[in-house]
């Protein structure tokens, strides 16, 4: 069959919601349409949530990504630790598995051998390791490619919101606002935007950091002195970009909609309306890498990890983004 997409699928923390989700969404009519998924784990894994969710679907057991077949549930096996699913609890062990999984996808995007990854939420803290000092996927994958920056890009139909820091606490924010910062980030929200989601010429609103934008530099200086020069530099450079505006009230009085991208200051200044908006469907994406990489838009959810209800949208329109993105990119 012509146009198919081969991707590869991280587990995520296999005590969360994370392959609940890939088999739900992968299970579903049309859900192998137009793909071949690779889900990275070991195989106990995989059979036990099949059994868990009364699941059937053919399995295809590789060790190289060129013997994955269309129509069929691919597991790339990795070493067999014996793992015991342990439903909603933090756990080393799960957090090394998580980690195995990412890392082998990883590896097998960085080398072309299959097309995109999508990731399933690991938990922050059980991944950590001596080969994983981050905090978050996109640290992580910004650093395996080589990369010196990357974009949070949050997306939902026309929706798509970005942020110029990602994971950090909000007593460094402020520090890591610069007019550099806000003029990079910027250039790849207009550079993804046009490449992977083929938007002419994007128009891009930026948020200012504090309430009400700074009120002309009442409640904080980063507006005048900073967000505002890195605007007009932008414009210098020939980006649709205009701002800074008060975050509550871009969201509150719908002016979002006039724009093809969002670009906040923080994680929650961005993500809180993204979601809210997205009604929990969206995607986040990490623009500006070689590889593509998607993901839901939500994380382990421990409190109904082997419950059977975990909503598979998000993850679904993760896979979906990441066809579309694929075939986006190929049209250069």
């Amino acid at each position: 069959m012509q146009n198919l997409i081969k991707l590869g699928i991280s587990i995520g923390d296999p005590n969360g919601i994370g392959p609940e989700i890939i088999l739900k969404a992968l299970s579903e009519e049309d859900g192998l349409n137009g793909i071949i998924p690779i889900i990275y784990s070991e195989l106990d894994i995989i059979q036990f949530y099949l059994s868990h969710l009364g699941i059937k679907l053919d399995i295809n057991i590789i060790d190289d990504p060129l013997k994955a077949q269309y129509g069929r549930l691919n597991i790339f096996q990795l070493s067999n630790s014996n793992f015991k699913i342990d439903f909603g609890k933090q756990k080393k062990e799960s957090g090394q598995v998580a980690f195995q999984s990412l890392s082998k996808a990883s590896e097998h995007a960085v080398k072309n051998l299959i097309d995109g990854i999508v990731t399933a939420p690991i938990d922050k803290n059980t991944i950590q390791g001596d080969n994983f000092d981050f905090n978050g996927h996109t640290e992580y994958l910004t650093s395996i490619t080589n990369n010196i920056q990357s974009l949070m890009l949050m997306a939902h139909d026309k929706l798509k919101v970005g942020i110029v820091t990602n994971h950090l606490s909000i007593d460094q924010v402020s520090k890591a606002i610069t007019v550099g910062a806000i003029l990079n980030k910027i250039s790849l929200m207009d550079q993804s935007l046009k490449r992977d989601f083929q938007l002419k010429n994007p128009k891009i609103g930026l948020l200012g950091l504090n309430p009400h934008s700074g009120d002309g530099g009442l409640i904080g200086q980063q507006e005048v002195k900073i967000i505002q020069p890195a605007i007009d530099q932008a414009i210098e450079k020939g980006f649709n970009v205009l701002g800074p505006f008060p975050a509550d009230g871009f969201f509150a009085s719908g002016n979002y909609k006039e724009y093809d991208g969002i670009l906040g200051m923080y994680h929650d200044q961005g993500l809180i309306p993204f979601k809210i908006l997205s009604k929990n469907q969206g995607v986040n994406f990490t623009a500006g890498l070689p590889i593509i990489r998607t993901s839901p838009d939500h994380g382990t959810a421990y409190e109904i990890a082997g419950k059977n209800k975990a909503s598979f949208i998000s993850f679904q329109n993760a896979i979906l983004l990441a066809k579309q993105i694929y075939l986006n990119r190929s049209k250069d």
